[in-house]
C-alpha cells in the first residue's frame, strides 16, 4: 500500500512536538552551567528570549559550538523584556540547573541588567564586541563617511549602467559594524583590479576615489585582520591565560593611530572577561554565534509568512538542537500531545500578530 506524504500542517505538528520534548527535557543539575541568552525582535513589538545552556565540563574547546551541543532552557516572548523579567526568568533557571558559572551575551541593556540582579556573571560576546569598537572607531569619522557615502553613491550611479559589475556590497545600516568586513574586502580587491593592467579605462575613473582613499582602506583592513584573528582564536579555543597572551600578540605592533585606538579597546576586553580564570589550563566562553545561528534559521522560516508573528512555531528553535535520531524522534511524538503545545503556547507567548488579526478582521 503506498502511503502518501504528510500534510504542511502535519509535518508543522511534529517540528513542533519535537522541540516541546527537547525544551521540556530534564536537564541534569550541576556546578558547572554557562548560559547564552539573547532577544530577538518579531514583527510588531513581540519579542523572544531564547536561553541556551551548556556544561562547561562538555564544551569541546578544538572547534566552535554547534546547535546539538546545547540544551535550550527557555523560550518565551513578551511584548517587551525589561531587566527585572529576565532576572525573574533566570532566578527560575537557577533553581533547575543548579550553578551557572556566567553567561554569554551581546551589550543589550536588559540583558546586562537582568543578569546583574539575577547575580550571574556575564562574558560579553566577542563578535558584538569587536563590532563596537568599530563603532567607537569610524562612527564620528570623516573618513569613514566619505568611504560609504562614496560606496552608497556607487550603488546608485552605477547599478543600471555598463559598469554595474563594479559596484559595492550593500550594507545594513543597523549591523553596518558587524559587517564592516565584507565592504573592506571588497574596497582591497578593487585596489588590486585599479593597478591590473586588465582594467580599462572607463572602470579606472569609477574606482580613482578608492585610490585617493588608500591609506585610510589599508589601515581599516590591518583592523579587521586583527579583529579576524583574535575572533578566530577566542572562538575557537576559549579565552584562557594562553589565548589572551596569543591575542597581545596579534596587538603588539598596532602603535599609531586607530590601530592604537583599537588596541587599547581590545586589551580592556581581554583584560576584564579574563579576570576570573583562576588555572592556567581553565577556559572561557565568549562567543554567542550558536544562538544568533538559531535566530537565523529561525527567522528564515519565519519570513515566509512573517505577518504571523510569534506563534507556537517558535518551537522549531529548541527542535534545531536535537540530535535526530529515528527512536528519539518517534519517542517525542508520541509523548506529546496538541493539548501540551496549546498549554505551553498559553503559558509563554503573548498575542501573536496572527491572532490578533485574526480577532479583529474575523
Amino acid at each position: 500500500m503506498e502511503l502518501s506524504p504528510p500534510s504542511f500542517s502535519t509535518a508543522k505538528l511534529w517540528v513542533e512536538k519535537i522541540g516541546y520534548a527537547k525544551l521540556m527535557s530534564v536537564k541534569e543539575k550541576a556546578d558547572d552551567w554557562i548560559l547564552i541568552l539573547d532577544e530577538s525582535i518579531g514583527i510588531g513589538q513581540e519579542r523572544v528570549l531564547v536561553v541556551l545552556g551548556i556544561r562547561r565540563s562538555k564544551i569541546d574547546f578544538t572547534r566552535p559550538l554547534r546547535l546539538q551541543d546545547m540544551e535550550p532552557v527557555l523560550v518565551k516572548s513578551r511584548e517587551r523584556w525589561a531587566g527585572s523579567d529576565i532576572t525573574k526568568e533566570l532566578n527560575i533557571i537557577k533553581e533547575k540547573l543548579g550553578t551557572v558559572i556566567y553567561a554569554v551575551t551581546d551589550g543589550g541593556s536588559s540583558l546586562k541588567s537582568g543578569l546583574r540582579d539575577a547575580s550571574i556573571e556575564k562574558i560579553y560576546d566577542i563578535t558584538h564586541a569587536s563590532a563596537i569598537f568599530l563603532d567607537k572607531i569610524y562612527r564620528n569619522n570623516a573618513k569613514f563617511k566619505d568611504f560609504t557615502h562614496h560606496s552608497a553613491q556607487m550603488r546608485y550611479r552605477l547599478c543600471c549602467s555598463k559598469q554595474a559589475h563594479l559596484i559595492p556590497p550593500n550594507q545594513r545600516s543597523k549591523s553596518r559594524f558587524l559587517n564592516i568586513d565584507i565592504l573592506c574586502n571588497w574596497a582591497m580587491k578593487a585596489l588590486s583590479a585599479y593597478e591590473s593592467s586588465k582594467i580599462s579605462h572607463e572602470e579606472k575613473l569609477q574606482l580613482q576615489w578608492l585610490k585617493d582613499m588608500e591609506p585610510f582602506i589599508l589601515e581599516m583592513n590591518l583592523i579587521i585582520s586583527k579583529v579576524q584573528q583574535i575572533s578566530t582564536t577566542l572562538k575557537n579555543e576559549g579565552l584562557s591565560k594562553k589565548t589572551k597572551k596569543k591575542c597581545l600578540s596579534y596587538l603588539k605592533k598596532c602603535n599609531r593611530g586607530k590601530l592604537l585606538q583599537f588596541k587599547k579597546l581590545m586589551v580592556e576586553y581581554l583584560e576584564q572577561n579574563s579576570s576570573q580564570i583562576t588555572k592556567y589550563k581553565e577556559k572561557i566562553l565568549c562567543c554567542s554565534d550558536v544562538i544568533e545561528s538559531t535566530f537565523g534559521k529561525y527567522k528564515n522560516e519565519l519570513s515566509k509568512n512573517p505577518m504571523c508573528g510569534i506563534t507556537d512555531l517558535v518551537l522549531i528553535i529548541p527542535a534545531f538542537t536535537a540530535n535526530l535520531t529515528k527512536e528519539w524522534v518517534s519517542e517525542a511524538i508520541d509523548s506529546c500531545t496538541v493539548k501540551d503545545i496549546q498549554k505551553w503556547n498559553n503559558e509563554n507567548l503573548c498575542s501573536s500578530l496572527l491572532t490578533k488579526r485574526k480577532r479583529l478582521y474575523n
